[in-house]
């Protein structure tokens, strides 16, 4: 098991290390969205994070937001097991976008 969560860890900090993910949001009965997240480089666990999603075919809803790093390596970790041709952020990400961060981002 330590070696299973050392492994995703390892994962989710090569991920952080490159300050961009590009994915594509899986969508019911579509391609899906493409995506790209950039953030800061490598921070402290509790440092902020400026971080800007861009989606391309729908640049209206880009939203900067900002959150801790430990909590950008934790979405990282939610995701670094999944397999599928192109990654994506883990469900919770998505909900915290869409719902969570306009109402408490301090909650993060």
């Amino acid at each position: 098991m330590a070696l299973v969560v050392s492994r995703i860890l390892s994962a989710a900090l090569k991920i952080l290390g490159r300050g961009e993910l590009q994915g594509r949001r899986p969508v019911a009965g579509g391609d899906g969205h493409p995506y790209t997240l950039r953030w800061n480089r490598v921070a402290a666990t509790m440092e902020r994070q400026d971080c800007q999603p861009r989606f391309p075919v729908h640049p209206e809803v880009d939203v900067d937001f900002a959150v801790t790093t430990h909590q950008l390596v934790a979405w990282f970790m939610d995701r670094s097991h999944v397999q599928r041709s192109e990654p994506d952020l883990p469900n919770g990400f998505w909900q915290w976008l869409l719902i969570k961060r306009g109402d408490a981002p301090e909650q993060a």
